[in-house]
């Protein structure tokens, strides 16, 4: 057994030194290298990494989430009302064509209606840190990268709100009414709103009274997600949903672009590290044997539900034959943030199927290796990544698009 400061030094120097092997060896993004460290030093390897370890600093991993979402939110790009109005309806039609299809997957194999739902909501959120951490890699920026984000964003919502509104009809132990529980879903979404916007709020008064000051504005943007996660897990609301809407409203509102963004891709990549490598510590490749007939079932069922949506609604969004196919190859990483909602719900609620439970953890450790390869085939098939992954020097970015997260406005 190790103690949590050596387990964080370990997930630091290896998660370095697997991400960098996994770029200059084998030319994949590195957070390959980062999950798959993750496995050799967890249970599926050498067990250096244990269940009580995670445990010990899921403080630092629901800020690392936290992070990642909020950055999230604020990389969605300002847009006119008819465009941005066009992309919300691409994107809730890409979410629930998956949605319906993925229920339908595990309605037919027989779970209840309740689980099958929950599990397709899990299904839709596609991860935004592979997403940002690719992306930043390979320096994608333009106007299809900004479509990713977004289109990203709008599945985070609609899994996050969709999770939060099914939880309570998880609960067999008590005997409240539908009525009383579709209240307590639908009041978590509300709170979580609520909150996003005081973080918001706070945070753009601060930088007001902060002006320019890069140091003192990302010491603020952290202190507003620390208290903003510290009071959704007080409240017991929904700790991912008020985070994408709180870097989404500060983006949004800052029209005269006064806050200077944190990103997690460079100013804080250390939490980047950790949830990479201990998502992988976390999975256990045995699943994958056990239930890989299946997860090949949900992957393709997830491809063909966004491929269908993405090619009807590919007229709308501008979009050749060619770039429906690269966005939903570019959607399919599966968030880790539902390994944590699972892991949550099922410490909650007993009931939740062994087999559901291992068929999910199968399908988010397959996304977690394959999604990054994904996501870098997308941005480099838009001929937006600025950056060659062998060793090049970047391309200049712009002023403007280093201070709003690395893409242009």
């Amino acid at each position: 057994m190790i103690n949590s400061i050596q387990l964080f030094g370990l997930v630091l120097l290896g998660g370095l030194a697997a991400g960098e092997a996994s770029r200059r060896l084998f030319s994949l993004p590195r957070t390959t290298g980062f999950v798959v460290f993750g496995l050799l030093a967890g249970s599926s390897g050498l067990n250096w990494i244990t269940a009580f370890h995670i445990e010990s600093i899921q403080l630092i991993i629901d800020l690392a989430l936290g992070l990642i979402l909020f950055e999230l939110g604020y990389l969605v790009p300002r847009s006119t009302a008819g465009a941005g109005r066009q992309r919300l309806l691409a994107g809730l039609g890409i979410a629930l064509t998956c949605g319906l299809l993925t229920f339908a997957l595990f309605a037919y194999w027989g779970f209840s209606t309740g689980s099958a739902l929950f599990a397709a909501a899990l299904c839709l959120a596609t991860s935004p840190a592979i997403t940002i951490a690719t992306c930043s890699d390979v320096g994608a920026r333009g106007e299809r990268t900004d479509l990713l984000y977004t289109m990203v964003a709008i599945n985070g919502c609609v899994a996050f709100s969709g999770v939060a509104l099914l939880t309570p009809f998880l609960n067999d132990s008590e005997a409240a009414g539908t009525l009383a529980r579709l209240g307590e879903g639908l009041g978590s979404i509300i709170g979580s709103l609520i909150l996003g916007g005081a973080c918001a709020g706070l945070v753009l008064l601060g930088a007001e009274k902060l002006e320019k000051q890069t140091e003192h504005q990302h010491l603020l943007i952290l202190g507003c997600i620390v208290l903003g996660v510290g009071t959704a897990i007080h409240l017991e609301v929904s700790v991912f949903l008020p985070m994408l809407i709180f870097g989404f409203l500060v983006r949004s509102i800052d029209r005269e672009r006064k806050v200077i963004a944190l990103r997690i891709a460079s100013d804080a990549r250390v939490f980047l590290v950790i949830t990479f490598v201990l998502a992988g510590a976390a999975l256990d490749i045995a699943y994958l044997g056990d239930y890989w007939p299946e997860v090949l079932l949900i992957a393709l069922t997830r491809l063909a539900g966004q491929l269908l949506a993405s090619a009807l609604a590919g007229k709308r969004l501008g979009l050749s034959l060619r770039e429906r196919g690269l966005l939903t190859v570019g959607l399919q990483p599966m968030s880790s943030v539902a390994l944590v909602l699972l892991a949550n719900t099922q410490m909650l609620y007993s009931g939740l199927d062994p087999k559901l439970v291992g068929m999910l953890l199968a399908t988010i450790l397959l996304m977690q290796l394959c999604g990054p390869l994904a996501t870098q085939t997308a941005i480099k098939g838009f001929g937006e990544a600025s950056k060659l992954i062998l060793g090049r020097p970047p391309a200049k970015v712009p002023e403007a698009a280093k201070s709003h997260g690395g893409t242009a406005p």
